[in-house]
């Protein structure tokens, strides 16, 4: 996952838990971070 760029190249199933976090939660995830680099945050 650390090589993803955009929200369109994740797994359907890690899609659906965000999904599922932001049902649960009851706010949007805005910021998905797939590395420890600046470049590897993804804003959805």
């Amino acid at each position: 996952m650390t090589k993803m760029q955009s929200e369109d190249e994740f797994p359907e199933e890690f899609n659906a838990y965000l999904s599922f976090l932001e049902e649960e939660l009851g706010v949007p995830v805005a910021i998905v971070s797939v590395g420890p680099n600046r470049a590897q945050t993804i804003v959805r």
